[in-house]
């Protein structure tokens, strides 16, 4: 006996044992998938709530991010130590999504070898099993360890010749007593063979299009599964960031890749498993239905936080630049510009000579926006624009409308440059500038 045989003992037991009481390879599959969901139930119920967990905590985790900045490594380091401290594990909602393709594994190895992994024989014994039952005859080839041989030499054992394998068996040295005839019939479909795209080939039977439809139904099942997930999530208002187009799409993509390319025992256990994951979705959501409603509440309670602090935000950044134009601090007034699009003519100007630099001069026709590190100290008032805005206006008149009138009278008493069309050094050039563009 290998490593793979003790390791898959609990899996080839449980669905020989299935095989055996009731005579259905498909009743027993159906079975085995029941047995493994109730078994993992309690550890799926537990990553559900760390999903919850999650997703009222992705709040923080965005500010953290916007308090980092681009700083990738304290980042990190930051949000480790916010996973231990909330005792959050962040792959803890999605490894249960992965437990029934785990379960492929094993269940593809019995399923593709049983009578080394559900009868104990050795390949030795195999060999002597297809000899006694005629495989080069029936099959027009020598048996051979590999591919899907030993599945289709246990679907070619049946009452009348299970004691000559038996014997055959034992004569190779091995024990024959675990040997047993899998009836793989499953409501007239052969579940030892693997769907074939082109199933009218050979003749349209109902084997040839039950097989084909195993795959389709498999694939619609878990697609029908995934949106069942969402609308139970909703149901219980948890907010979690919804799946994705091709999220949405993986589940039943493998369904069907598994459904064409490996025997039809696996759609009836993916069948299975899909059914039994709606079940199993609703279950959790009335069971959770108190930690849905409580991780709303905790989301919405971050949400008007976050809305509020913003709102001081503002507010302290208004009365900042306010306070600066009240004393006196970049308080200029902004050159009006002129009425011809694109271009600023208070640009032109070079000390007392108005247009020294010419009438087109345009010093925004190749613009370049100076560097501002993000993780550095922010911007001093004197870089900010010193004119208010109207949203900045009125924050200050609601919290503070002593400083509002006197940014506005500082800004009303600021002296103006020059205007471009005033006539100093220019008079007409506006209608000079308009005959050059008729030009």
């Amino acid at each position: 006996m290998d490593i793979w045989q003790i390791l898959m003992t609990p899996f080839s037991w449980l669905l020989k044992l299935f095989c055996e009481v009731f005579n259905s390879y498909g009743i027993a599959l159906f079975l085995f998938t029941i047995v493994v969901k109730i078994v993992l139930f309690p550890a799926q119920l537990k990553a559900k709530k760390s999903m919850i967990k999650q997703t009222v905590l992705n709040g923080q985790i965005q500010e953290i991010q916007k308090r980092c900045g681009n700083d990738k490594e304290r980042y990190n380091q930051e949000l480790q130590k916010f996973y231990a401290e909330n005792n959050v594990n962040p792959m803890g909602g999605c490894g249960w999504q992965l437990i029934p393709i785990a379960v492929l594994y094993p269940l593809y190895a019995i399923i593709r070898r049983p009578l080394k992994y559900m009868m104990w024989l050795t390949e030795d014994a195999v060999k002597a099993v297809a000899n006694a039952l005629n495989w080069t005859s029936v099959q027009g080839s020598e048996f051979v360890i590999g591919g899907y041989n030993e599945l289709m030499l246990g679907s070619m054992m049946n009452a009348g010749n299970l004691e000559a394998a038996k014997s055959a068996a034992a004569a190779t040295g091995v024990s024959a007593a675990s040997m047993f005839v899998i009836n793989f019939n499953f409501f007239g479909i052969d579940l030892s063979q693997v769907p074939q795209l082109k199933f009218w080939e050979g003749g349209v039977t109902w084997n040839s299009v039950g097989l084909f439809l195993l795959p389709l139904i498999s694939a619609g099942l878990s697609l029908l599964s995934m949106i069942v997930s969402q609308k139970t999530n909703q149901m219980n208002k948890d907010q979690q960031m919804k799946m994705n187009f091709s999220m949405l799409l993986m589940g039943p993509l493998i369904s069907l890749w598994i459904g064409f390319a490996m025997p039809a025992g696996l759609c009836v256990y993916w069948i299975a498993n899909s059914l039994l994951m709606m079940v199993q979705e609703v279950i959790c959501g009335k069971m959770l239905r108190k930690d849905y409603e409580a991780a709303q509440r905790e989301m919405e309670e971050q949400q008007k936080k976050a809305k509020e602090a913003e709102k001081e935000r503002r507010r302290k950044s208004a009365e900042k630049k306010a306070a600066a134009i009240a004393a006196g601090k970049g308080n200029k007034k902004v050159q009006p510009q002129s009425k011809h699009k694109g271009v600023d003519l208070s640009a032109s100007r070079e000390g007392l000579r108005a247009y020294a630099r010419g009438r087109a001069y345009d010093p925004n026709r190749c613009p370049v926006t100076p560097y501002h590190d993000p993780n550095g100290p922010a911007k001093s008032v004197e870089e900010e624009p010193q004119e208010l805005t109207e949203e900045e206006k009125e924050i200050l008149t609601q919290t503070n409308p002593e400083l509002a009138a006197q940014a506005e009278a500082a800004q009303k008493a600021a002296p103006a440059d020059l205007p471009a069309d005033s006539g100093e050094d220019g008079e007409g050039y506006e209608e000079a500038y308009a005959e050059d563009e008729e030009q």
